[in-house]
């Protein structure tokens, strides 16, 4: 539908470069794989590792040649900027749909999610309409009742659509705004992290442990309300976003919800006997 849009004039062209195109493709294609085959995590690691690096390239060199105004310019020209820059970009690219994937864990929440990053994104001047009405359309059939659920190729391309777009609406400029809109998802998969290292348990385990599975239980096991929780949170990160004081608010109040909910897993009580 977007190439035939594109084609008859309905929509302007983006002038992606071909990288991105191939990344974003690459994400959506591993995904459907994964979703038929179910591969090995490290196996699917290293090749996520290698499209997110294709994928970060082109920023790469726009960060070299735009240099935003954090960035000190004498730091531009030093030949050791690209490998930083580069790694950072990388693991920007690679967390973000491997965040999405983990937290699809209800129905709607990343549907939504997503819907509500690039409707901000939009506002700001990035047109993501097609991915818009695509994901409205998903909506309709996946919450609050699911008959068609996004599986890895949807999230890990929900993902990639989020990478980009931030970057892409202010992202590299304005640095805050990479870390409030992914914060919902962000924080809960560092969370799960610190939750894993402390119970021993491998980074590649997959549990029902998230915040949304959290949230889930908190309901009774009520959808409508988990998912609409979690779509409030994600808008209150995005429109908090120009007011620090309040986006520090609701940060400090998501991390307590995090730790309060995981204390169990954080802080193991000590059996009697020690």
């Amino acid at each position: 539908m977007f190439f035939l849009l594109s084609a008859f004039g309905r929509i302007p062209s983006p002038g992606l470069p071909w990288q991105t195109w191939v990344a974003g493709l690459s994400f959506i294609a591993v995904g459907t794989m994964d979703d038929r085959y179910s591969f090995h995590p490290r196996q699917k690691f290293l090749v996520l590792l290698s499209i997110s690096a294709m994928a970060a390239w082109p920023w790469v060199l726009t960060l070299k040649a735009t240099n935003p105004s954090w960035l000190p310019q004498t730091l531009v020209g030093s030949p050791l900027f690209l490998v930083p820059v580069a790694l950072s970009i990388t693991f920007w690219f690679m967390a973000v749909p491997n965040a999405v994937n983990i937290e699809d864990a209800i129905n709607g929440y990343m549907g939504g999610f997503t819907f509500i990053l690039l409707f901000a994104l939009y506002l700001r001047g990035v047109d993501t309409r097609i991915a818009l009405g695509a994901l409205a359309g998903f909506l309709l059939l996946n919450w609050p009742k699911a008959k068609h659920f996004m599986g890895d190729a949807g999230s890990f391309g929900c993902g990639f659509f989020i990478a980009e777009g931030i970057l892409r609406g202010g992202g590299i400029e304005h640095p805050l705004m990479t870390l409030a809109f992914t914060a919902p998802i962000s924080m809960d998969v560092a969370m799960g992290l610190i939750r894993r290292k402390r119970l021993g348990m491998s980074f590649f385990t997959a549990d029902r442990a998230t915040f949304p599975h959290h949230l889930l239980a908190r309901f009774g096991g009520s959808h409508v309300k988990a998912t609409l929780v979690l779509w409030l949170i994600s808008s209150g990160f995005v429109v908090l976003y120009p007011f620090p004081t309040a986006l520090l608010i609701i940060f400090l109040g998501y991390a307590f919800a995090l730790v309060f909910l995981n204390a169990n897993s954080l802080f193991p009580q000590q059996s009697a006997g020690t």
